[in-house]
């Protein structure tokens, strides 16, 4: 079977269970959502192609970008409606004045590793755990972002001072790269980089920084801007529902979650077998974001002390579980 009969087959079985008796007939809210060809955003594109968006009256265009920063200057201007961002950088961008809105979140951490994210190193390094990491390079994907902060926190939890680490920002597609060649001491990377190193033989893990630093802290929230949503109300809460649903859907079976991944991202099954499934949940934990809202100001990245509800909206209430 190629990739278009694959494609077909994933997602007529999720048409068939997402979807009986939808009324075609009805009008559907047009709506551009920006995603990434990253295995996070799956549920998104599970959601179009199993038709839950249209059966919850929306008619979804997804529009592809490189990476978290286009997509969210796109929203900026106007180009697309939703985006999904991490909730460190929504953080910071509402303390700055921009007016954002929480649809849904999207993904958690997990509460154990394995994770999506990791500390890497080199197998012959002779940093042997976090505490080593003293005078030490360590690349991130970007400066004062929630994982940074998380990776400061870890950093934290083992005695030492952030700023006795040699911090560089580097785009994740070339951690591995940049780390055999021993411009850095270690990676702070996301899937797939993380199962990739850890399958070559070439690595060693010395940390999860999400999990070690707050366990199931929330890292993707789709937002909008509060000029959409408050003109777009009936279709945020729409998409807010859709997401769920797709959310269940996936949590649902992992080896057809797996299968949708492979299919979206063109990872291969035999990566993917490896990978650790990602914890998409579409309910909200206070404690948690407060937990990282007290972690991004620990670390600098806010300067007012914000509680978790002022990030709440009414899109996400129903979704609240503690």
């Amino acid at each position: 079977m190629d990739r278009r009969q694959t494609l077909k087959s994933i997602a007529g079985t999720a048409a068939l269970a997402a979807m009986p008796g939808i009324a075609r007939a009805q009008t559907l809210i047009p709506m551009k959502v920006g995603t990434l060809k990253q295995a996070s955003l799956t549920d998104a594109w599970v959601a179009q192609q199993a038709g839950i968006f249209e059966k919850n009256g929306l008619k979804v265009e997804l529009i592809e970008f490189r990476n978290g920063n286009e997509a969210i200057s796109a929203q900026r201007g106007k180009f697309v409606d939703i985006v999904l961002a991490i909730p460190g950088s929504i953080m910071v961008a509402v303390e700055r004045g921009f007016d954002l809105v929480v649809l849904a979140e999207n993904e958690k951490a997990k509460a154990a590793p394995p994770d999506s994210g990791s500390m890497q190193v080199l197998a012959d390094s002779p940093i042997k755990s976090v505490k080593d990491l003293v005078g030490k390079r360590v690349a991130v994907g970007n400066l004062n972002s929630q994982m940074h902060v998380a990776v400061n926190t870890v950093l934290r939890k083992n005695g030492i001072d952030p700023k006795q680490v040699q911090f560089s920002e580097v785009p994740s597609s070339s951690h591995f790269d940049v780390l055999k060649g021993k411009q850095i001491d270690c990676a702070a990377v996301l899937d797939p980089w993380t199962t990739q190193m850890r399958g070559s033989g070439l690595t060693r893990t010395i940390g999860w920084h999400y999990v070690e630093s707050v366990p199931e802290q929330p890292i993707g929230w789709w937002i909008a801007t509060k000029p959409y949503a408050d003109a777009n109300k009936d279709a945020c809460t729409k998409f807010s529902q859709a997401i769920k649903e797709a959310v269940d859907y996936m949590r649902a079976d992992a080896d057809r979650a797996r299968k949708n991944v492979s299919a979206y991202t063109g990872l291969s099954l035999d990566l993917m077998k490896e990978m650790p499934i990602n914890n998409w949940d579409s309910r909200v934990n206070l404690v948690k974001w407060q937990e990282v809202i007290d972690m991004m100001r620990e670390n600098g990245a806010l300067e007012k002390p914000w509680k978790a509800e002022q990030f709440v909206s009414e899109f996400i209430k129903p979704y609240i579980v503690g």
